[in-house]
């Protein structure tokens, strides 16, 4: 793709854009109002602000061309619907789910989890939960539900089909199971000091939602290892939660100010405990480089030289 920087128009300044993107409900509308965002605060390759909101480089060119083309209208304007963008036709989307509809109608239970293990293993690759969610919509399959009973009656068709979702989100399943921490850690894992003072700190789970299964002081010993080690994201070791929901932990905070909300508390504790102030009363400004007195009259210049080219020049010159 090259070292092409992708930047944003300024149909709208950094703090309207970031307003629309914290109001903004949809995941996938936000998303495009984050990539905007990204590219007008700090712009870079396309590839590098895809792997920060979360999508494929194609989508940042194909945003940032549309907002740089029709501005804000391009991306609230809705589209005339239909397919795009999709991993599978509406046929091969059929035949994918006939599996789990005959193990529905023999009364198992099919899962989020697994319906979205064997979606990313057809299509070779990592894919959202929303386009789980999506598929399962327009081949008529609701959520969440009760275990299918086979009975007497017509067999059923996928439209009274329903699925069981897992309260533990899809994408920290795991290919493999998750080891063991071991008892001696890392050098970046938190003490049990340092961790009794973030606790406190970290945003409780959405109120309504899947009660919450990650282990928070583990998603920070994960967002430490990467920061003190510089691993990929994907190289998170397999002890740590999965990379893509510590990913997701990291962005979300970035987002909603936590991230800012924690450096000021630990800020203000820290000068409370040395007897300061909370927060600074006065600041200094570094005056080093600015000159405080003139040097004294013609006895402190320095003769300006001349130059031999200039000389020679000069001398070249007949006088009138």
């Amino acid at each position: 793709m090259g070292n092409r920087v992708t930047r944003a128009a300024t149909h709208l300044p950094e703090d309207a854009v970031y307003a629309r993107m914290q109001r903004e409900q949809r995941p996938w509308r936000r998303k495009l109002w984050e990539i905007m965002y990204q590219a007008l605060t700090t712009p870079r390759k396309a590839e590098d602000i895809a792997r920060t909101v979360g999508v494929s480089a194609s989508t940042v060119h194909r945003v940032i061309a549309a907002y740089n083309r029709g501005g804000v209208a391009a991306i609230e304007t809705p589209g005339k619907g239909g397919r795009r963008h999709q991993y599978l036709t509406l046929e091969q989307e059929r035949a994918f789910l006939q599996p789990f509809v005959a193990r529905a109608m023999q009364g198992e239970i099919a899962t989020v989890a697994e319906i979205h293990q064997a979606l990313e293993e057809r299509v070779g690759h990592l894919v959202d939960d929303s386009t789980t969610y999506r598929l399962l919509n327009r081949q008529g399959w609701s959520k969440p539900g009760a275990r299918v009973k086979a009975t007497s009656s017509p067999a059923p068709t996928p439209e009274s089909l329903r699925i069981h979702e897992e309260t533990v989100p899809v994408r920290q399943r795991r290919k493999q199971p998750p080891q063991k921490r071991s008892s001696r850690g890392y050098p970046s894992d938190l003490t049990e000091q340092e961790w009794a003072i973030l606790e406190p700190l970290i945003p409780p789970a959405k109120v309504g939602g899947h009660p919450r299964t990650t282990d928070m002081r583990e998603v920070l010993n994960a967002l430490f290892y990467v920061d003190r080690t510089g691993c990929q994201w994907r190289a998170l070791p397999h002890d740590f939660p999965p990379w893509s929901t510590v990913w997701s932990y990291f962005r979300t905070w970035r987002n909603d100010g936590t991230w800012k909300r924690i450096h000021t508390a630990l800020r203000e504790k820290t000068r409370m405990s040395m007897g300061r102030e909370p927060t600074p009363s006065a600041a200094i400004i570094d005056s080093q480089s600015v000159k405080t007195s003139q040097k004294g009259g013609r006895a402190g210049m320095t003769v300006a030289r001349k130059s031999k080219g200039a000389s020679g020049i000069s001398s070249s010159i007949p006088r009138a």
